[in-house]
């Protein structure tokens, strides 16, 4: 049972940690104390390394016609 406590205190902890903005500095710290911190890059790119732009899409383009179904392009699906 015991156990059960152990984790909802250490659930309490980081999420008041996090809350409080003092969760990252203390990771950080862990991290370089035991060899493993990397900088964060602050690199700022205007264009994405592997931007692609946006293309148009055709809007006049229809399916071909099926053979059977005799419905005009132009209708809305009812048949008067």
């Amino acid at each position: 049972m015991w156990w059960f406590y152990l984790h909802c205190f250490a659930a309490v902890a980081i999420l008041w940690a996090d809350a409080t903005d003092r969760l990252e500095p203390a990771l950080n710290k862990f991290e370089q104390s035991i060899g493993l911190y990397t900088p964060t890059d602050t690199t700022e790119y205007e264009i994405p390394p592997f931007y692609i732009p946006p293309t148009e899409q055709d809007s006049t383009w229809i399916l071909p016609p099926i053979d059977g179904i005799d419905i005009s392009v132009d209708s809305n699906m009812v048949k008067v």
